[in-house]
């Protein structure tokens, strides 16, 4: 393994609730530090006073920027940016995770999704970072794909680097009090992710009535609130669903394992998906899983989830149906597919594209 420098941009860690971007860098971080000895965090200025949310989870020194000024005394090799904000040091070669563009395909052009001007943002980003760029890892097939048709990017220079659930650490699992949530183990159906219009709630809440499960189950939505909430808690009033579901909000990584066991199935028709970690995890966690089939979740799911159209209400209360007549065997051979994907080899791949990488821009 070659000796390289490695600077990673690591603002997305200082969230008080991680999720997503923040599960990527942390993890990568942990498994990467495990094989290169040479590893340094970079981070905006701005987060100074959030800085303790990451260092609960990687205890290291951190490099602070402000916009493109860097400490000049810190040589690197591979500078990798892991969001918006781009690591332009100079002599190092420049690396970029792309994780979905979403917001630009022809599926997500609907009421609410994302609003015109943060749309415009991303592109204008996205289009600065691409042309500095060295490299891009798209955490999928489907991204990378996304990226050849939405930008001009070589790609030779792009590498399709898969995420992974997060580990189970059984000594730090907490049960879920299911009483608290007037739950029943087995008797609720489950969605993890951002409560939002953009993960297409809205026809799952439709679909939910119209299937007739809401009278043996709830549906148990459990992620931080996003755009267009009030439309969806509106919908649920409207629906005749205020009894029958419930916002659980953010639930931590130490209680998540026994939300997804103690659910009948896990529910993510989504409109459009850059990977999906939650469709990993509740396969490791052993429940059966239902998808949109756009974008990266049948990528992810490996035909190991029932999928369904997450534009037809119709199709989703059917596949609710069908996913609690999951065999157990299906269940089981998820599980084993879903256990091959881990983060060490993340990171093993990773350090391989950052060589070369390093080696071509030389």
């Amino acid at each position: 393994m070659q000796e390289i420098s490695v600077g990673i941009e690591v603002t997305g860690l200082m969230n008080a609730n991680p999720t997503g971007i923040s599960f990527y860098i942390k993890n990568l971080l942990l498994n990467l530090m495990e094989i290169n000895a040479d590893v340094k965090l970079y981070c905006k200025i701005s987060r100074y006073n959030n800085r303790n949310n990451l260092l609960k989870h990687i205890n290291s020194n951190i490099s602070w920027h402000y916009d493109h000024f860097y400490n000049p005394l810190i040589k690197i090799d591979i500078a990798h940016t892991t969001d918006s904000a781009f690591l332009n040091i100079r002599g190092a070669a420049k690396i970029y995770t792309i994780y979905d563009l979403a917001v630009f395909r022809k599926e997500t052009q609907i009421p609410n999704y994302i609003s015109a001007s943060h749309k415009r943002k991303i592109d204008q980003k996205t289009k600065a970072i691409l042309k500095n760029a060295d490299g891009v890892i798209a955490i999928s097939s489907t991204t990378k794909n996304d990226i050849l048709q939405f930008y001009d990017f070589p790609e030779n220079k792009i590498r399709v680097i898969p995420l992974a659930p997060n580990p189970i650490v059984e000594s730090s699992i907490k049960e879920i009090d299911l009483k608290v949530h007037d739950l029943e183990k087995n008797g609720f159906l489950l969605f993890v992710g951002q409560i939002s219009i953009r993960k297409n709630i809205i026809n799952l809440l439709k679909a939910f009535s119209l299937s007739g499960l809401h009278n043996d189950f709830k549906l148990v939505l459990a992620g931080m609130e996003g755009r267009g909430i009030e439309i969806i808690k509106d919908a649920i009033l409207e629906l005749g669903l205020n009894e029958r579901v419930e916002l659980l909000n953010y639930i931590p990584d130490e209680t998540l394992p026994s939300l997804y066991e103690n659910s009948a199935g896990f529910v993510f028709p989504t409109y459009y998906e850059g990977f999906g970690i939650p469709i990993l995890e509740a396969m490791i966690n052993r429940s059966p899983v239902m998808i949109g089939n756009i974008g990266a979740a049948p990528e992810t799911a490996g035909g190991f989830a029932v999928e369904v159209s997450p534009f037809s209400v119709d199709e989703i209360s059917e596949g609710l149906k069908q996913l609690l007549e999951t065999p157990k065997d299906q269940i089981e051979k998820a599980f084993n597919y879903a256990s091959k994907f881990n983060w060490q080899n993340n990171a093993m791949e990773t350090q391989k594209f950052y060589e070369e990488t390093f080696n071509k821009a030389r």
